[in-house]
């Protein structure tokens, strides 16, 4: 929307500025950017002073997510809408599963891909990986692969697991930490209550609540989106 208040707009500037905000590489951001100045020098003035970190290849690997719209957020409320009234605890849990069953959908698919690629033992640890007409350099030890997928996203790319299944290793080792079942439940411990800090503070009590008639909805509004466009945008 910014662009397009900048005067930046039409299919050629959009499809040029989706494929610079979804690549992993900068050296396919690049030349991305090199078409975007072509287009308008202006775009890429504004584009390259904007602080917000808006092309996947910026992403912190620390962080391990490459999302970089809110498509994701959205299919993941629709998958929860089955639990929501359930009781606290199961609810507490279940997301658990719907987060692992994501995750394998997306092993399954990269796994897929990866029969197309061909790797080379470089020495060192090292490995060459062709897919296609580009070759990669690939790291298994460090989790790192030219293409710039495996560091963003946390989970091993079509190289990687071109790599992995042939020195008949498991993917599970080579996923972040932060996609394990381990590291969600710690996002969500609580200590003892014994260990509470005290605070002379007035007890809150929840609002009253005033039921309405009828089942409560389901649905999320769609913010003033027309319902057939969400669908054509891959909101679900």
């Amino acid at each position: 929307m910014n662009c397009k208040n900048g005067g930046w707009s039409g299919e050629l500037f959009h499809k040029l500025f989706w494929i610079a905000a979804n690549t992993y590489n900068p050296f396919v951001y690049n030349k991305e950017i090199e078409k975007i100045t072509e287009f308008d020098p202006n775009a890429t003035k504004y584009l390259d002073k904007c602080t917000e970190k808006w092309s996947r290849h910026q992403f912190d690997p620390k962080v391990c997510c490459d999302h970089n719209t809110t498509d994701f957020v959205e299919s993941f409320n629709t998958l929860t809408k089955s639990y929501r009234d359930l009781p606290v605890l199961t609810l507490f849990e279940e997301p658990h599963h719907l987060t692992e069953y994501a995750r394998q959908e997306l092993i399954e698919l990269r796994s897929a891909e990866s029969r197309f690629c061909y790797y080379t033992p470089c020495g060192g640890g090292e490995y060459e990986v062709r897919d296609d007409h580009v070759h990669f350099p690939m790291r298994i030890d460090t989790k790192k692969c030219g293409c710039g997928v495996w560091q963003v996203s946390g989970i091993p790319c079509k190289h990687g697991l071109r790599v992995i299944y042939n020195q008949r290793l498991s993917h599970e080792d080579f996923v972040a930490e932060f996609f394990k079942g381990a590291a969600y439940k710690q996002t969500y411990a609580m200590p003892d209550p014994t260990q509470w800090p005290e605070y002379s503070l007035p007890t809150i009590k929840p609002p009253g609540i005033k039921r309405s008639a009828g089942r409560p909805p389901k649905q999320r509004r769609g913010g003033g989106v027309p319902w057939k466009l969400r669908r054509g945008r891959g909101i679900v």
